[in-house]
């Protein structure tokens, strides 16, 4: 009989998951949009692609936030060769081709690593198939940076193995690129953490390095393991229940006295580990550690370099966002995984889904505490419950003792990763204050709208976790917001394993029984599940549809569909009770047929991820993504009619749907999405279409740009509460309104529902003053079913436009000032008074009897070091109507004003004010000034001038420099690698 080739068999697997998962896309014409998909990655890279086309560098996008750095976003990957896909494809093509690519590329680079540790082909397959087709991997085309991550994380740690275990030099060189794609591709965490767990197999082989075993090193064994984490839980829990205590008085409660210290004494402690393994010698010379440890700085090092040309401006922006801020809101426990979200690890899809024809069958979060379930970003952990009892397989200690370090390697990954990745579940706090006798010492559990700091003085639910641990021990760790993110590498190990315990099972007639009797078992009970939840089915159903009818459960999503819920609940069982049989079988099988059983093996993991994972794979009709969003063709008629002197602004509250969507369901609610938020703008859907936006929201905002539109709460005055038809002294949510008046904001884009005027996304309580409506018209629901029709809009369409009367333009001339020390730092306190004068202009709604009024179209706020900058353009006069600035944008890199100065004055323009920027007026270099916190000013002398704005980062221009001679250098050590030997190779 022919033998099959099983390595083609794995790719064949692999070309079958690839049309399944994305048929739609490749065959049908839909095109990848669910989450940010859509609404973030598809327009952002089509503005990247337009930059390109347009023969500029992408460093600038003028069309949101008043301005932001473009190349300094790490979410844009400008620079990422990956993104060639888009230059020689029509772009729609290479939205979906990109993603499809880093799937693939995560199946290669993870057969690859499995090979390289001697896997059979069979154990490469499967381990490839599992983790490129893993729900926390696969699903990753939603936020498409941290797929990229995912896909280089395996060729990451095959480069880390060759040089810690094999002393490979070449590695070095394989490793900084890696992290450099990961960097470029728009994910330093997945590069951060690629690193992390390369030092911690440096000091995992450190005995074996050295001349030490590793059974005999000085790591602690289970007992003293779990005798240490009992006493850091309990610190944790004393420290909990003083630190109100501990905090200075204040509101909102200051950060504690030792926060600011934390960094100084993580360098030292980090100083002194470095010390110690330099200090560290062996027969009279460094021991192979510290080689080992410098090869990874290296290529730590060198994969800064290749990628500093984005790299620097990321770095740059990143410090000036509110993610560097002291007291910032910026959460670090976001997108937790939930405790039991792993049920569906094992049973796929046991919670329901709301991506499909059968609507929402979602029930997840009705299970206690429900204010937990917001922010779930991953909605299934599978990846094959045969591949999780084939890890087992692997990490059960074989009776040699003689595990591979690898293999002891990926285990401590895959525990540590999954740890973390619990995020604010990972630590002692959450689980204690389940204990309600507990709360009254450590505090009651977070609320689902928990600020970074609780404002009742206690620690949040996740301190003291792994997760905050990291961002406490390893620098610029607390920039990052993903916890989530670390299943990425418990999916790579237990897939590694998985393969690993394959082989074991082939070699193994005892691992093979084993392995039989657990699936069995697993089996057995999956078929009691089946039996049990068909008997309560009664009592289930009725507990969906009562808990479904409660007030607070409405959905986005739409109405539960409780039949469904339940046949997916029940399916679940039945799926993984099938899997698993299988699996007993080919474990019996494996011994006496190992090709056969292997073949079959293959073609169970792919119809296993086939039928549990590739509903998640979401698209909507390529159309759908084209032609002017409705909105913007709604004020494109309106600017007809009443055109403005000069470019505006617009500002789309950040999120919110039709209310309508609580009562209907859908077939398929992720058209929905696509459909209404494009049709309203959301960012950034109008960015490729003419469209500036005022605020937006997005993985990082400029923090002294933020203070503009921070909301805060009011009470209604009688003057607001007979506009807003609300009680006397309501509290309601406040948008400063002069923030969105002073940069420009010509439109706001609200909800037809305010929601009770207290929701942050449907409050526009202080937009409706002195504003116009544009749509719908006045008059648009005449009639004498008028409510009918005007609510059955609301809950429909629900949004309005109205047009702002007390916008200020684009640009304008001051003959006054008011001077301000720079501010320092990115603290709060120096902020606020500043931009309270700025900001505070006695409107309705924010009334404060001993303020003052100062008019921003007569006096400028400059912070400056230097009176003499502007002391030639202080006149205090009277701003003549004949200085008009005429604003031009002949590119989003250059900005153009023509001006006609009757006096010296300061010219204001409502663009940020960052660096890389420099001005010339009449082609003569001048100092920009910083103008009312975050804008950008211009001492101008009388007379006709022409100012021209110009940005040239010096951080990317550095950042190019270093590219390119680390370009450089990266050949040059392939060459010189390839003729010298290997740094003496320590076999495993």
């Amino acid at each position: 009989m022919r033998r099959f080739p099983l390595p083609a068999l794995s790719f064949a697997c692999l070309v079958a998951l690839v049309a399944v998962f994305f048929g739609d896309a490749l065959f049908r014409g839909g095109q990848l949009a669910f989450r940010d998909s859509a609404h973030f990655y598809y327009p952002l890279y089509q503005r990247v692609e337009a930059e390109w086309q347009a023969g500029r560098w992408p460093l600038w996008e003028m069309e949101e936030n008043s301005g932001m750095p473009l190349l300094g976003q790490p979410t844009a990957a400008v620079l990422y060769p990956g993104k060639l896909i888009y230059t020689v494809l029509p772009y729609a093509w290479g939205a979906r081709l990109y993603a499809v690519a880093h799937v693939v590329l995560a199946f290669v680079a993870a057969f690859a690593l499995a090979r390289s540790w001697s896997i059979s082909a069979v154990g490469s397959g499967l381990a490839g198939l599992s983790y490129a087709f893993a729900g926390p991997i696969v699903f990753q085309y939603c936020n498409i940076i941290f797929l990229v991550g995912a896909a280089w994380a395996p060729l990451g740690f095959l480069a880390v193995d060759r040089w810690l275990r094999l002393g490979r030099t070449r590695a070095i060189l394989g490793l900084a690129t890696v992290l450099a794609m990961q960097v470029l591709g728009g994910d330093p965490q997945a590069s951060y953490l690629t690193g992390l767990f390369a030092g911690l197999y440096a000091f995992m082989l450190s005995g074996r390095l050295e001349g030490r075993s590793l059974a005999r090193s000085s790591m602690p064994g289970p007992i003293g393991l779990l005798s240490i984490g009992i006493v850091y839980c309990l610190a944790v829990l004393a420290f909990a229940a003083i630190t109100p205590s501990l905090r200075p008085k204040g509101f909102p409660p200051p950060v504690l006295p030792i926060v600011p210290w934390l960094p100084r004494l993580t360098a030292a402690c980090w100083a002194l580990v470095l010390v110690v393994m330099l200090s560290r010698r062996k027969g009279g010379r460094r021991g192979p550690i510290v080689v080992r440890l410098a090869g990874l700085g290296f290529a730590a090092g060198l994969a800064g370099a290749l990628s500093a040309a984005q790299l620097l401006p990321v770095v740059e922006f990143t410090a000036l966002t509110s993610r560097s801020a002291d007291q910032s809101t910026h959460d670090i426990y976001p997108f937790s995984v939930e405790p039991d979200a792993l049920v569906g690890a094992i049973w796929p899809n046991f919670f329901g889904s709301y991506i499909g024809t059968a609507g929402n069958t979602s029930w997840h979060q009705f299970l206690p505490p429900r204010t937990r379930h917001a922010k779930n970003w991953v909605p299934t952990l599978y990846m094959g419950a045969s591949v999780l009892l084939l890890a087992w397989a692997a990490m059960a200690r074989p009776e040699s003792g003689s595990a591979p370090p690898w293999r002891r390697w990926l285990f401590v990954v895959a525990g540590l990763s999954f740890v973390a990745g619990l995020g604010e579940y990972g630590g002692p706090l959450w689980w204690a204050r389940g204990v309600p006798s507990l709360t009254r010492l450590i505090g009651i559990p977070d609320g689902p709208d928990t600020s970074a700091i609780r404002f009742d003085g206690h620690l949040r639910d996740g301190d003291g976790s792994v997760y905050w641990m990291m961002t406490l021990i390893f620098p610029g760790f607390h920039t990052f917001r993903y916890p989530a993110k670390l299943l990425t590498f418990t999916v790579l190990a237990l897939a590694i394993l998985a393969g690993a315990g394959w082989d074991r099972v082939i070699a193994d007639q005892e691992a093979a029984r084993r392995l039989r009797r657990r699936a069995l078992a697993l089996s057995g009970i999956g078929l009691a599940a089946i039996l049990a939840i068909t008997l309560a089915r009664g009592p289930f159903v009725g507990w969906l549809t009562a808990s479904a009818a409660e007030p607070a459960s409405g959905s986005q999503l739409g109405p539960l569909n409780v039949q469904g819920a339940f046949q997916n609940a029940r399916m679940a069982f039945v799926h993984s009770a099938g899997v698993l049989a299988c699996l007993a079988l080919l474990a019996a099988l494996a011994s006496r047929r190992p090709r056969l059983a292997g073949a079959a093996l293959l073609l169970l993991a792919s119809v296993d991820l086939a039928m549990a994972n590739s509903r998640f794979i979401a698209t909507v009709p390529q159309s759908m993504l084209e032609g002017t969003p409705e909105v913007l063709k709604l004020i494109q008629d309106a600017e007809k009619l009443d055109p403005a002197t000069g470019p505006f602004r617009i500002h789309r509250m950040p999120i919110w749907d039709p209310m309508i969507w609580q009562e209907q369901a859908s077939n398929d609610r992720v058209a929905d999405f696509v459909e209404w938020e494009r049709a309203t703008i959301q960012p950034k859907y109008g960015i490729n279409y003419g469209a500036e936006y005022t605020h937006t929201l997005g993985t990082a905002e400029l923090y002294d740009y933020d203070w503009f539109f921070a909301p805060f709460w009011r009470s209604a005055n009688p003057q607001v509460s007979g506009a807003l038809m609300i009680p006397e002294g309501e509290r309601i949510v406040y948008q400063p309104r002069r923030g969105y008046d002073l940069w420009n904001t010509r439109y706001f884009v609200v909800p037809s529902i305010s929601a009770g005027w207290k929701d942050e996304n449907r409050g526009y309580a202080s937009f409706v003053f002195n504003s116009d409506a544009v749509h719908p018209p006045a008059g648009a629901f005449d009639g004498p079913d008028r409510e009918a029709r005007e609510l059955e809009y609301a809950k429909t369409r629900d949004y309005r436009i109205l047009r702002n009367r007390s916008a200020y333009p684009r640009a304008w001339v001051v003959h006054d000032v008011r001077l301000l020390k720079p501010v320092e730092g990115m603290d709060k306190t120096s902020r606020v008074e500043p931009m309270n004068e700025i900001l505070y202009a006695d409107d309705p709604i924010w009334k404060m009897p001993d303020w003052a009024v100062i008019d921003p179209k007569a006096i400028a706020w400059i912070e400056t070091t230097d009176v003499n900058q502007v002391r030639p353009f202080i006149t205090r006069s009277i701003t003549d109507p004949s200085e008009v600035p005429v604003v031009r944008y002949p590119s989003p890199q250059r900005v153009e004003i023509d001006v006609n100065m009757m006096r010296p004055g300061i010219v204001v323009l409502a663009d940020v004010f960052y660096p890389g920027w420099t001005l010339t007026i009449d082609d003569k270099p001048a100092p920009i000034l910083r103008a009312n916190r975050a804008m950008r000013g211009a001492g101008v002398p009388s007379g006709r001038h022409k100012l021209v704005y110009t940005y040239n980062p010096v951080s990317f221009r550095n950042g190019l420099f270093l590219s390119t001679a680390a370009l450089a250098g990266l050949f040059l050590g392939l060459i010189g690698t390839w003729f010298r030997p290997s740094y003496a190779a320590v076999k495993s």
